[in-house]
């Protein structure tokens, strides 16, 4: 409303110049074509290689789930992945990561070496630091990673957290943001999957960024773990494509206005809980 009415005053104020409104006419369609082109596709997109970990934190929902997931992605499926964003010249950010420690796929430098290679993108991973070392480290960075966020579940650091912190110099600390995640700490509740002692305060749920499963089924934001809400799988269809279906687009718009329809939404957002 705030542009809306900005564009009418200086209309107003320019309307005996022609030219200069046609040119403004000109510049608010073209602000407005390429607005709703950006709206049409995801900003960011999870990838999950592996569901598995090697930890079940009070906090997380693999601690609930005994029919979780065993298979890691595959190839076929990663570079089918690789290849869609590459076609939409994606340019946003990905994380190789969901629930599942990424440094238990093997794969994970090759992965990202795929990505580099073919997608101009911001690549992240966030890991519990348990089988990162100073060599890994290096070497995921080295492959394209940009940012490693690391969590540390233990009331003192680890080992592997304690060396990986020392033998990093300055420039190299920079790839990595470091936190302490503990069961006192502010935390969501996962689409009312876990209990937790602080919830975290609420937020507005706009969805930009798209998750993708191992298994290829979407999920609807990361607290959809259970995937209670089905938009499709990617090995049967184009990301591009779901994300475009009017069901996502229904629910997006909805959560924009913070209109929570579905029960993990009304769950997470702590509605008539």
């Amino acid at each position: 409303m705030a542009i809306k009415l900005l564009f009418k005053r200086v209309k107003t104020a320019i309307k005996s110049r022609r030219k200069l409104y046609i040119f403004l006419l000109r510049i608010r369609a073209f602000v407005v074509k390429h607005y709703l082109k950006l709206f049409k596709k995801f900003r960011a997109i999870e990838i999950e290689t592996t569901p598995i970990c090697n930890r079940r934190c009070s906090f997380c929902p693999i601690t609930q789930d005994e029919s979780r997931l065993k298979e890691v992605m595959s190839e076929e499926l990663f570079d089918k992945i690789v290849k869609e964003l590459k076609d939409l010249r994606f340019k946003g950010e990905i994380c190789l990561n969901s629930y599942g420690e990424p440094l238990l796929d093997k794969r994970l430098t090759e992965f990202v070496k795929k990505i580099k290679t073919q997608i101009s993108a911001k690549i992240i991973i966030s890991t519990n630091g348990d089988f990162l070392t100073p060599e890994k480290f290096r070497e995921l960075v080295l492959a394209g990673i940009s940012t490693f966020h690391m969590s540390q579940h233990d009331e003192e650091p680890s080992v592997a957290i304690k060396t990986l912190l020392e033998e990093l110099s300055r420039d190299e600390l920079k790839h990595l943001v470091f936190g302490i995640v503990k069961e006192d700490s502010p935390l969501v509740n996962r689409g009312g999957t876990v209990e937790v002692k602080i919830l975290q305060p609420l937020v507005v749920c706009p969805i930009r960024k798209i998750y993708v499963r191992a298994d290829g089924e979407l999920r609807l934001c990361c607290n959809d773990y259970f995937r209670e809400v089905r938009l499709g799988n990617v090995n049967e269809t184009k990301l591009i494509d779901i994300w475009n279906s009017q069901t996502y687009k229904k629910i997006r718009q909805d959560l924009e206005r913070n209109i929570f329809n579905m029960e993990v939404c009304k769950k997470c957002q702590r509605i008539n809980c």
